[in-house]
């Protein structure tokens, strides 16, 4: 796969991205600058998006620092630069989100099994030498099954907790997002959801909500040194062996005991969960 090929489908699969995006133009030149794919979003706003082939390095987060610099405008700050590459090693990750710069990663095996659920056989062809290689390799892909990516239909009945499993399913289990990203693929699974629904931080390990009432399911770690730009959060899984305090703000209400299934809960969260009963 080459880079214009990873270009190619973000620009026909807008939706890898984000939901609601309206291709606009490909390697087109904004203010001297040559752009590879631009988008207008739902809101409206403009996104440009820098495509990079296999691992984001250092001087590639320099380049969209510069574009960054170049194209935010005060009469235009609807304008929005991300990054996008097969892999974005975690210190870069949250080096961009710690300066409030977008960015997604795409591995080739989520690739490949996201144009096979879209039966699109033409940007297949751009992976035949990287899957047979996969499959001789032995067993170091999970098998994908892209929760996320395709449109999932859902029971009225359906709780927030029940699609927060079913889109970040094993294949997801490591991965640090912001709480954008969440609702993004939430909205993207099941677009009939409202995303002032999805709280992230309502299925936490380490962190609480005074609503005690929302603390019944664990997924996520919150990564409380991220001290700017969107709450970050690792995809940890139900019935992780979690070991660490638990928050409400900054004050430690609890404490999750290595081999433990259910977290000690100090003084405070046990006076909340009297009252919200």
């Amino acid at each position: 796969m080459y880079e214009q090929d990873l270009e190619s489908i973000l620009a026909r699969y807008s939706e890898l991205i984000e939901v609601g995006l309206l291709l606009e133009g490909r390697q087109i030149s904004i203010n001297g600058k040559r752009i590879d794919l631009l988008f207008k979003d739902k809101r409206g706003g403009r996104l440009i998006v820098e495509v990079k082939r296999g691992t984001v390095l250092r001087k590639d987060i320099g380049q969209l620092m510069d574009y960054e610099g170049e194209l935010l405008f005060p009469n235009d700050p609807t304008i929005r630069v991300m990054l996008i590459g097969n892999h974005v090693p975690p210190s870069f990750g949250r080096s961009l989100d710690h300066h409030g710069l977008e960015w997604r990663a795409f591995s080739v095996a989520y690739l490949i099994e996201f144009l096979k659920q879209k039966d699109d056989n033409e940007f297949l062809l751009y992976f035949s030498s990287e899957e047979e290689q996969q499959k001789t390799v032995g067993k170091p892909i999970k098998e994908l099954k892209l929760p996320q990516i395709k449109v999932l239909s859902s029971s009225s009945s359906e709780k927030i907790w029940d699609k927060v499993r079913k889109v970040f399913d094993p294949s997801r289990f490591g991965e640090t997002l912001t709480g954008k990203q969440i609702k993004d693929m939430i909205e993207a699974a099941y677009p009939e959801t409202n995303r002032d629904s999805v709280i992230p931080s309502d299925y936490c390990y380490n962190k609480v909500n005074k609503d005690i009432r929302s603390c019944k399911f664990y997924y996520f770690e919150y990564l409380r040194d991220v001290r700017r730009g969107d709450p970050q959060y690792k995809v940890l899984g139900a019935d992780f062996d979690y070991e660490g305090h638990i928050y409400w703000n900054d004050e430690i209400v609890g404490e999750w005991i290595k081999g433990k299934k259910e977290p000690h809960k100090g003084e405070k969260w046990q006076e909340w969960s009297s009252k919200s009963k």
